[in-house]
């Protein structure tokens, strides 16, 4: 009588060449420039929410102060995700509503909501000392920014949105200082949370 052969264990050289394998993979996956992140942005364009902006466009082509009016440069702030929101003073329904909504939004984020900042950036007059004392009690985390409204339309990302004074979109920077990507009131805040956590996962945190 034949005896039916044993199969044989997977040999350890195979299973170690296995999870070296996964490991190169995840690690050749990650962006590390410009071009790589554009190249994923490009392969992960159907599964987006928000609407992609192609090319990406830098921030450092605005001209922004600090709430005091002094000039700031984008590059001098920490390297983090921002989401950006433009809006005109005052900071009425539509301003708030989006407000709120990422404030939703980073708080989803749970252990990943110290790697994104929310930047309101007022543009024209500054806000009435109300408005920034309601802000300061209802969003303390938020990062005030100023900038001129003619300026920030003619901006590349504000004219890929279709910006008016009268709309809030929010835009996604990156830690480089690029815009990526927004959303316009028309989207929910579990499709912002759904491309930050995407973009997150892609992302050093370091």
């Amino acid at each position: 009588m034949n005896e039916t052969p044993r199969k044989r264990p997977l040999q350890p050289w195979l299973i170690l060449g296995i999870v070296v394998a996964v490991i190169a993979g995840g690690f050749i996956a990650l962006p590390r420039d410009e071009q790589s992140k554009a190249r994923l942005l490009a392969l992960l364009g159907t599964s987006n929410r928000g609407v992609l902006l192609r090319p990406m466009v830098p921030v450092a082509g605005l001209d922004l102060h600090a709430p005091d009016g002094a000039p700031l440069e984008w590059a001098t702030l920490a390297p983090k995700w921002r989401l950006l929101i433009p809006v005109v003073s005052p900071c009425a329904e539509t301003c708030r509503a989006a407000l709120y909504l990422t404030r939703q939004v980073h708080v989803r984020l749970e252990k990943d909501a110290a790697r994104v900042e929310r930047v309101l950036l007022v543009l024209g007059e500054p806000l009435d000392q109300e408005t920034v004392a309601w802000l300061e009690h209802e969003h303390p985390h938020l990062t005030l920014l100023r900038g001129d409204a003619d300026g920030f339309a003619r901006w590349p990302a504000a004219a890929a949105a279709a910006w008016t004074p009268n709309a809030s979109p929010v835009f996604v920077v990156d830690r480089a200082g690029m815009a990526m990507l927004y959303f316009t009131p028309e989207h929910s805040g579990a499709d912002m949370l759904a491309d930050l956590r995407h973009l997150l996962k892609y992302s050093p945190e370091n």
